[in-house]
């Protein structure tokens, strides 16, 4: 979508409809003549614009379900906000950031509000003192439907309702780690912590929710930060320049690490007066709640004792330390979650377990693979963008051993040639769609082992360094295999004319607007810049690549 129709979504949504559930036709019709009606957008496509404001109005989601113990069960939520003078800042102020910024639709985030209030109530009143409470529940949501988005806002909300100290387990590596600790700050902070850690009126790094004016008492500080590095230290508290009893809230972003996990335990334990912890409420959120936090260690012989994994034994010993703690498990695949031992002293989710429904426009694996074993390309109710392949087994064999005689470039296979080629063509699109600016990502994950996956990335980069200088060079004979990608179908291969031209005429045509059949006239000028971003990198614990987003 190119500048002058975000211009007018962006007046629509702000000024004319507004986060309004529920739009009629008649109101889009309306909105888009009044648009029309403006200098700047005389000429604009109606019909197109329509389009846009259907998809975005019309998105919808599910409703919820939930599963909860009834024995410990305090609601106090409702009665909190009837009698508690507190204007929800971290909530109010992430809510719009969702709107303004990230183009969520009305009905999204009133279900992620509705939703996250019901999480934080079936959790407890942080500002009584009176009461020693541990609460575990988990949450449950596909891959990439908004999890991260719901912790965040359920963050807010506990930060809001007096939850002072917050600690998000993200996943066991430094990447996805700071990744996370980049959309709390976003969401939450309101500042970029690589540059800050402490909350400052004065701040010139500013992002996310802190470049929305009129939230100026919505302040909370981290401990940790966005750097690679900048996971919780041996030093990080002393140095963030605020203590561990100021009154604003704390955030944390850690690895599931048993080294920080331990570090951290014991800086807190360093914190208490007495036994536990009492002028801080704990909220714990486990992102990837069964990657690493549950206990797997058989019971020894004696019953009334049970060796823990050490990840599993930190985040347990943390929660211990706390007079009123709160633990919320996040993950796609709760298996694991709910089949450990129910035990008052481990993670089992004994209070609650709450889905979160994917919005409508939604595609997740089940629309990509479908759920059979093997993918049935005949089914009208896939997309149809899977490729099967067979000439894999010269590059890496099944049943690989770590050291058995690796690949050489000449083995590469003619599939893996052809998705690199699809990717840079695929990243061309969407410069040419106004995406410039957006992420992309290619995964070729085709062995468990790491010597095998360094070894495979300097043959990928060395291949995409050729297609790279043949691009640059203008070769007439590689323009024209890019253009065979683009337009030209094959007995293995669908080019992406013809995908995109199924997908139009499918049940998935009302998914993205701007899925348009691109010529090779708009994409040929544009490889060039596509391909000056590229980067291949090999991502494991040996590499010293990171991902960063």
């Amino acid at each position: 979508m190119n500048d002058i129709y975000q211009k007018a979504l962006n007046i629509i949504q702000d000024n004319i409809i507004g986060p309004k559930v529920g739009v009629t036709n008649e109101e889009i019709n309306n909105a888009v003549q009044n648009v029309k009606c403006m200098p700047m957008f005389a000429d604009m496509d109606a019909d197109k614009l329509k389009l846009e404001l259907l998809a975005f109005y019309s998105t919808t989601v599910d409703r919820y379900q939930i599963l909860e113990g009834k024995e410990r069960r305090m609601p106090w939520l409702k009665d909190f906000k009837a009698n508690k003078n507190s204007q929800w800042e971290f909530w109010v102020r992430y809510s719009d950031y969702l709107s303004r910024q990230k183009k969520f639709a009305p009905s999204v985030i009133s279900q992620l509000d509705e939703l996250t209030d019901k999480i934080l109530d079936k959790l407890f009143n942080p500002q009584r003192n009176d009461i020693e409470i541990d609460k575990k529940g988990l949450v449950v949501g596909q891959v990439q439907s908004g999890k991260t988005a719901n912790y965040t806002g359920l963050i807010c909300k506990a930060a809001d309702a007096g939850f002072n100290l917050i600690v998000v387990l993200a996943g066991i590596h430094n990447n996805l780690r700071s990744q996370t600790q980049t959309r709390i700050d976003e969401g939450f902070l309101g500042f970029d912590t690589q540059y800050e850690r402490a909350y400052s009126m004065n701040q010139t790094t500013k992002i996310g929710v802190g470049l929305i004016p009129g939230f100026e008492s919505a302040i909370a500080n981290s401990y940790t930060t966005s750097l690679e590095n900048g996971d919780f230290t041996k030093n990080a508290a002393n140095h963030a320049g605020f203590n561990f009893n100021a009154p604003q809230p704390v955030i944390l972003i850690i690895k599931k690490n048993a080294s920080v996990l331990k570090r951290l335990y014991s800086w807190l334990q360093s914190q208490s007066e007495g036994n536990k912890i009492t002028n801080k409420t704990l909220l714990v959120i486990d992102d990837e709640a069964d990657n690493a936090s549950i206990n797997t260690k058989k019971r020894s012989d004696r019953e009334e004792e049970q060796e823990r994994t050490a990840i599993n034994g930190s985040i347990c010993s943390i929660i211990a330390l706390f007079n009123r703690s709160a633990y919320v498990g996040y993950t796609a695949t709760p298996f694991a979650n709910i089949f450990i031992p129910l035990d008052e002293h481990d993670l089992f989710p004994r209070d609650f377990i709450i889905n979160i429904p994917a919005p409508s426009n939604y595609i997740g694996p089940e629309k990509v693979f479908g759920t059979s074993p093997v993918p049935d390309e005949t089914d009208n109710d896939l997309l149809p963008i899977v490729s099967s392949i067979k000439d894999y087994e010269y590059f890496v064999p099944q049943g690989h051993k770590k050291d058995d005689d690796k690949p050489t470039f000449s083995d590469i296979p003619e599939s893996l040639k052809t998705a690199i080629k699809c990717f840079i063509v695929s990243c061309t699109i969407r410069i040419a769609r106004g995406q410039e600016t957006k992420h992309n990502s290619m995964l070729i994950h085709i062995s468990r082992y790491q010597m095998w996956q360094n070894h495979i990335k300097d043959l990928v980069e060395r291949l995409f360094n050729y297609y790279k200088h043949e691009i640059e060079a203008s070769d007439p004979a590689m323009l024209e295999e890019f253009r065979k990608i683009l337009e030209a179908d094959t007995a293995n291969y669908k080019s992406y004319k013809t995908v995109t031209t199924e997908i139009q005429q499918s049940a998935f045509k009302n998914i993205d607007n701007n899925l348009t059949v691109h010529s090779w006239e708009e994409i040929k000028p544009l490889l060039f810049k596509a391909v000056q971003k590229v980067e291949v990198k090999s991502i494991n614990g040996t590499s010293g690549d990171c991902l960063t987003y």
